[in-house]
């Protein structure tokens, strides 16, 4: 049987992990899973919908720990990514100051 996730589960979804806050079933059956995601945070986006019936074998349980690394992950990227944007400050030149 596929792993059905509830309110509160964290997840694994190919190489993303987060946290389920809804579940919805249509007329139809189907699942629909409202999950915040690590990388949306980052992202600096909201929930996303998932429909569970797509790829049911994708999704499985997570942990605790597997949402830390996965964070941890993300804010060495930034750090490195934002210590290379600022490093191009050494390689513009300054211009002269304006004579007035």
């Amino acid at each position: 049987m596929t792993y059905l996730p509830k309110s509160g589960d964290i997840i694994k979804m190919r190489a993303w992990h987060g946290i389920v806050l809804d579940v919805f079933k249509n007329d139809r059956g189907r699942t629909v899973l409202q999950v915040q995601t690590v990388r949306n945070i980052f992202r600096k986006l909201g929930p996303e919908l998932i429909e569970v019936d797509i790829a049911p074998d994708q999704i499985t349980p997570a942990t605790h720990q597997d949402l830390l690394n996965e964070i941890n992950l993300h804010q060495k990227m930034q750090k490195e990514v934002l210590e290379q944007f600022l490093a191009q400050i050494k390689n513009v030149p300054i211009p002269p100051p304006e004579k007035v």
